[in-house]
């Protein structure tokens, strides 16, 4: 007697072929199945048909295992494993359930709406991997745009042409502390991540530059042999290695923000790699300020600025017993910071050849010689003279502007007013198009240079109308009237200036040569750059602004003045009531319409 087939709640048990007739010597087995083994189907088939009666559950477990894992993994990097096991076992659910419920799960697919929502899938899928591919070309070819005014995230173009010119490997390698989150000062911690990040972002840019330069991260604690091979005992330290050499140079940080640290790297690789040093010589013997001392009167703080710029600083003494002295044939810039004794006529004779253009055997230099010059209102007459001869002439007083000096220090001059207009002192007062800030020159004098044809002079900066040269430094109050009143008027406290000879000189009737050519920043003070007031304004800057501009390193500008802009986006409160509310209901109302219209399409 054949049996009717029987309908299973299985889903793959829907439709099923007879059952073959019993035989009547055996009724218990099924023709077929007399001597053969049961298949492994039959054998788990009633476990599938308990696991499927928690379809709905599974289904909702997977569901949440899988975004719960996505969600650690992207957003929990020290849980990521964790994350992946959820993941697997979400994915493992789900699967599952789709074997079980297989033939439902495809006539799913194959009906109208699963045709429409395997398209969507098809197209979702799809789009994800066109993203993912243009996120992984990004990777591979990481560019940045910088919208800042004053390109501040930007490498200077010396970093750039200095790692485009690398052809050997360098290594930065970052001391850092790993575990932060054990640290107890929690604020701290904040703060040493947040310098990390900086230091990561400027090797990264490094690096994109130039493969040729890598970087790593070591934690002393953990790796206590590494640190100590590069005698490094501090946190936050940086060593710079040329792999080719071994040689290596270390950078300290000197501020909260790493303000320096494009240009401390750039250095580096230079010293590193073994590139030759420009010399930048300080005279002395003359009652000039000492380039070494770190007192309140040296300018210590002053040569740590410019070795940071890879620049060799150097006291230049001149000998006094003999004859003939010259300044040094590889001097790439001299400066004389505000002398107060005499000049000897030996060591006159050699500054005079110096702007003249010629070395130590009377040969015309490669190059004309640069010079900063700074004096004061006591300058010697023999410096005074000295000066004249080149037609910069001091003057005998200090400068007192009632509306820029300070209120209550009224020698102390607030220079602000920087040349807006002369091209050749742009990038000594706008570094990258952004005006330097105040200087606080205390005691400046006026400088006036003859405008002879002979020399192109150039105004740096220049006080108000309102300006008196008080001669004696102890009065605050100027003299307006009587039988000598102080000068009145404007006042040039800092002047650049190009020169073709001294005074009296023959008018040249072409084109000077290149080293007869002399270039000279000439200012009315030195204290400025002193140890007590070189921190304060924009003082060290103009000063070094100002060396790299003779010296020709016009990107070493750029990287020295990197300031922020603040930009404040202000609305009144109509302005701010329209972008409020057009966030809330202008984009939910637009995408209804659009649903809208949609539906009206195809219904």
């Amino acid at each position: 007697m054949n049996e009717q087939p029987r309908n299973s709640s299985s889903d793959w048990r829907r439709q099923r072929r007879p059952r073959p007739q019993r035989s009547s010597q055996n009724p218990q087995l099924p023709e077929s199945d007399r001597g053969q083994p049961k298949t492994l189907f039959r054998l788990i088939e009633p476990a599938l048909n308990t696991i499927g009666t928690f379809g709905t559950p599974m289904v909702i477990a997977g569901v949440i295992g899988i975004a719960l894992g996505l969600i650690i993994v992207s957003f929990i990097g020290s849980m990521r494993i964790y994350g992946l096991i959820v993941i697997g076992f979400g994915a493992v659910l789900l699967i599952t359930i789709a074997l079980i419920y297989f033939s439902t799960v495809l006539a799913a697919f194959l009906s109208r709406t699963g045709r429409y929502g395997t398209n969507s899938l098809i197209m979702l899928s799809a789009f994800i991997g066109i993203i993912l591919l243009i996120n992984i070309i990004s990777f591979g070819n990481n560019q940045r745009a910088d919208t800042t005014a004053t390109q501040q995230f930007s490498l200077a173009t010396q970093s750039k042409n200095l790692l485009e010119d690398l052809d050997q490997p360098v290594k930065a390698t970052a001391f850092f502390r790993e575990d932060m989150a054990s640290f107890p000062d929690v604020v701290r911690a904040q703060q040493m991540l947040a310098r990390r990040a900086k230091v990561e972002d400027t090797f990264s840019e490094f690096n994109n530059r130039n493969s040729l330069f890598s970087y790593e991260f070591v934690d002393p604690d953990l790796n206590p042999d590494i640190a100590r091979n590069y005698g490094i005992s501090s946190y936050e330290s940086i060593i710079v290695e040329d792999k080719s050499n071994g040689s290596t140079n270390i950078i300290t940080r000197t501020d909260d923000a790493y303000s320096e640290l494009e240009q401390d790297l750039y250095t580096s690789i230079l010293v590193t790699s073994g590139q030759e040093r420009r010399k930048v010589y300080f005279l002395s013997q003359h009652g000039e300020a000492n380039v070494n001392r770190t007192d309140s009167d040296g300018l210590s703080s002053l040569k740590d600025s410019l070795e940071a710029f890879n620049y060799e600083v150097l006291p230049l003494r001149l000998s006094v017993t003999a004859e003939k002295v010259n300044v040094p044939d590889d001097a790439a810039l001299l400066v004389i910071a505000g002398p107060s004794g005499e000049l000897p006529d030996t060591h006159r004779q050699a500054l005079d050849n110096y702007l003249k253009g010629m070395d130590s055997e009377d040969n015309p230099r490669i190059e004309g010689a640069r010079m900063i010059f700074m004096g004061e209102p006591d300058l010697s007459e023999s410096f005074r003279e000295f000066m004249k001869n080149w037609g910069v002439l001091f003057g005998e007083g200090y400068i007192l502007d009632q509306e820029r000096s300070d209120p209550v220090t009224p020698q102390r001059l607030r220079v602000g007013s920087y040349n807006p207009v002369a091209p050749e002192v742009q990038q000594i007062v706008r570094p990258r198009g952004v005006p330097l800030s105040v200087s606080f020159m205390q005691g400046a004098t006026s400088v006036l240079v003859v405008d002879d044809g002979l020399r192109l002079p150039v105004e740096i900066a220049r006080s108000s109308p309102n300006s008196y040269l008080i001669s004696d430094i102890e009065r605050t109050e100027p003299i307006t009237s009587g039988e000598y009143p102080d000068p009145n008027g404007v006042f040039i406290p800092a002047y650049y200036m190009q020169s073709v000879g001294q005074i009296g000189s023959p008018m040249p009737t072409s084109a000077a040569p290149q080293h007869q050519i002399s270039q000279m920043v000439i200012f009315g003070d030195v204290d400025f750059i002193k140890n007590t007031f070189v921190g304060s304004g924009s003082g060290e800057s103009l000063f070094l602004n100002s060396a790299n501009y003779l010296l020709g390193d016009f990107s070493l500008i750029s990287i020295h003045n990197r300031q922020s802009v603040f930009r404040e986006f202000n609305l009144d409160k109509n302005q701010y009531k329209f972008v409020r509310f057009s966030s809330w209901f202008f984009l939910p109302v637009l995408m209804a319409l659009m649903a809208t219209l949609v539906w009206w399409i195809r219904r």
